[in-house]
């Protein structure tokens, strides 16, 4: 995964997993923002995304997440 690859989240996400908002279901596409290694874990365990989701019409930011929430629509 990588910034500007295209996403949908496969599960449900907050603005923040640490600080819940209003919950995305599961199924929302958007745009990688920043992609950030695991420094926490040895070994790494996952990157960590910065996601803008589509959510009908409207932006929703998800930061700080686990890269497996996501997956990659489009490798180009």
């Amino acid at each position: 995964m990588k910034v500007g690859d295209l996403v949908r989240n496969k599960r449900m996400v907050h603005g923040n997993p640490a600080v819940p908002t209003t919950p995305v279901p599961a199924g929302y596409t958007g745009v990688v923002l920043a992609v950030r290694e695991d420094t926490l874990n040895n070994p790494p365990l996952f990157d960590y995304v910065d996601v803008m989701l589509s959510v009908d019409g409207v932006t929703r930011y998800c930061g700080n997440y686990a890269e497996g929430f996501f997956e990659v629509l489009d490798e180009n």
